[in-house]
């Protein structure tokens, strides 16, 4: 039911860790020890792999199967959402939520089955006194063949709620002002950002002063040719493809990714994509989805700890939805292409086709000559079975039926970008208001008040602080900011904006001809130098020689000051008056900025610039919900 798809009976990754002690790692090991070039030993690896696929029972041992509608599924979901319903709980209500959507994703177009799972859906529109998404649910209802038997009892909730709209308004404040069911862009309330400096002609996007450079030091990487302040916007970036975690499905819309749960409708081909409006639907379909639908929810159950790699198969399909399904000429490019010529900070994006902006992705890092014969052995297993997938379920199959050359430039597709959003993928994440609940320990409240207190606001009426949190919804994959170098003491951070982009900021001054650093998810308050080190040697194949690895300086130190400053800025009711002082003590000619930890200062303008920009006031709703007494 609702929740994670990935299923550990049915895990890809320690299947193919079983059959590599088996039988793989002989014959593997064997057919590449005398190999020198990589490409041939990953052509070798994928042959042994397809040898052994083709007598390997594996859509049994992975239980893979055609994703389809299911009433029985959708009455189980139902069922399950009935029983938390009728527990008198806020919370329990919004669990009762995401069970009613569940049951409308699975259950079949037109079915009684979903009509009753939009009908109960209403019913929780109304406990939280949303009377647009109630009608809206009953409108669905209706349309989708609401039982006769029942119609009564719907038009009474109906009439109810015009009734109370009409003559009893602050019953049902309409607190979402938007029309359920149709695209609405998110606003933070905040001006959009832009960018610090004159953009690049060709590059808008970018700061003119920001150049991609290479070496053999670091490869790859980005500079500044001016001196940098705290706060600088340098970059506003769309990703090439992104990816709704599959945690979040019933909660936002597969393809704008906006908090829609109340009003979410799914796609008709499978039981795992929501959407908030029909708008959406068709986009999602016509840029990615019609190829990706009939294999979505199992390469969900089994992908494991290859989790990034998910965005890899989002990206093969929004390519080829660009390139028009045209193989055979997609192949002709990549043959013809020249990597090295391929450089996103110099072409033009003015005026750039598809296959110019699908080029800045196929030449961002694989790490395959990297990998052990093992690792690359994992990939390509799970990269044949998605294949085969696609080939079993999708239009690719006619596609690539009587053409091995089609059929060989999907698989090489699907394994070089499970790679590399292996390696470039970015988390996308959002804000979340949390009311700090008290603890009944009163010196365990205090320790946690004082680590917090950087991040409280105290807006609401009883003066009780709400914690805004960052939480993931999202994986993208960004072409111009994948060329950022990790540090675990990074000097710019992504900064997700409602709309999609991500915008990259400076969060100390940064002198010309600086390196400019992101960071991977190795946070130095959170992780020591050990764990670190062992994290980006396993997922991204390299050892950091940043300042904090280099240092032996673990504990954590706060300036007094920073920490007298950070209390005063508790004080100030705006959100932009904060930012204005903290990039004024930012940014101070005598500020002093170790190497080996961010201060609490950076941490504090990361947090405020991702509260002005990755939190929208209607997503207010749902903490204000929780804290209300129910209507009804």
């Amino acid at each position: 039911m609702y929740g994670p798809l990935s299923d550990k009976n049915y895990d890809v990754t320690k299947l193919f860790g079983q059959l590599w002690e088996e039988t793989l790692q002989q014959r593997i090991i064997e057919s590449t020890q005398n190999q020198p070039d990589d490409d041939r030993v990953a052509a070798i690896i994928k042959c042994k792999i397809d040898d052994f696929l083709c007598r390997f029972p594996f859509h049994e041992r992975l239980q893979l199967q055609p994703d389809a509608k299911d009433n029985a599924k959708a009455l189980a979901a139902r069922v399950l959402g009935n029983e938390l319903f009728a527990l008198p709980m806020e919370e329990k209500y919004l669990q009762a939520l995401r069970y009613y959507n569940e049951s409308i994703s699975y259950s079949a177009q037109g079915s009684e089955t979903r009509a009753l799972a939009y009908g109960n859906r209403s019913v929780v529109c109304l406990k939280f006194g949303l009377s647009q998404e109630c009608l809206e649910n009953i409108r669905l209802a209706r349309a989708s063949n609401y039982p006769a038997r029942l119609a009564d009892k719907l038009n009474k909730r109906e009439q109810h709620v015009k009734r109370c709209i009409q003559h009893d308004p602050p019953v049902f404040p309409d607190r979402v002002k938007h029309t359920p069911g149709k695209y609405r862009p998110r606003s933070s309330g905040h001006p959009a950002p832009k960018l610090s400096y004159e953009a690049h002609a060709n590059v808008p996007q970018l700061v003119k002063c920001v150049e991609l450079r290479q070496d053999s030091e670091f490869g790859r990487h980005l500079v500044t040719t001016q001196h940098l302040k705290a706060g600088d916007v340098l970059l506003i970036e769309k990703p090439y493809a992104n990816l709704l975690i599959d945690v979040e499905r019933h909660v936002r819309c597969a393809f704008c990714q906006n908090e829609d749960r109340f009003t979410l409708i799914p796609c008709e081909g499978c039981t795992v994509t929501m959407y908030c409006s029909e708008e959406c639907r068709d986009k999602a379909h016509k840029q990615y989805h019609r190829y990706e639908c009939g294999v979505l929810r199992d390469c969900w159950r089994i992908v494991g700890h290859l989790f990034g790699g998910m965005v890899g198969l989002r990206t093969v399909a929004t390519a080829i939805a660009s390139f028009d399904q045209d193989l055979g000429g997609w192949n002709d490019h990549l043959n013809t292409l020249d990597e090295t010529n391929v450089n996103a900070f110099t072409m033009d994006w003015n005026n750039a086709t598809v296959s110019d902006i699908y080029d800045t992705v196929q030449v961002l890092a694989t790490n395959q000559k990297r990998r052990c014969r093992k690792d690359l052995a994992e990939l390509i297993f799970f990269a044949s079975i998605v294949h085969r997938l696609l080939l079993e379920r999708t239009d690719f199959g006619p596609l690539c039926e009587s053409n091995p050359i089609r059929s060989k430039l999907l698989f090489d597709l699907l394994l070089r970008h499970v790679q590399t959003s292996l390696i470039n993928k970015k988390r996308v994440h959002h804000m979340e208001a949390v009311e700090v609940k008290d603890e009944e320990d009163e010196d365990t409240n205090e320790k946690v008040k004082d680590e917090l207190n950087d991040y409280f606001d105290y807006d609401n009426e009883e003066g009780k602080p709400t914690h805004f949190e960052e939480r993931p919804h999202a994986m993208a994959v960004y072409p111009l900011s994948s060329m950022l170098n990790h540090s675990c003491v990074p000097n710019v951070v992504p900064i997700n904006l409602l709309d999609g982009r991500c915008a990259i900021v400076a969060i100390r001054p940064i002198a010309a001809v600086e390196q400019l650093f992101d960071n991977l998810g190795t946070c130095t308050i959170r992780h020591g130098r050990s764990i670190r080190g062992i994290y980006l040697q396993d997922c991204y194949l390299f050892q950091c020689s940043c300042g904090a690895c280099q240092s032996h300086v673990e504990c954590a130190y706060t300036d007094p000051e920073e920490a007298t400053l950070l209390r005063n800025l508790e004080l100030l009711p705006k959100v932009e008056t904060k930012l204005l002082m903290l990039l004024w003590h930012m940014n101070q000619d005598e500020r002093y900025y170790t190497k080996h930890q961010l201060t609490a200062m950076q941490h504090k303008l990361v947090h405020t610039l991702r509260m002005m920009h990755s939190f929208s006031p209607d997503d207010e709703l749902y903490l204000v919900v929780r804290q209300e007494t129910l209507l009804f």
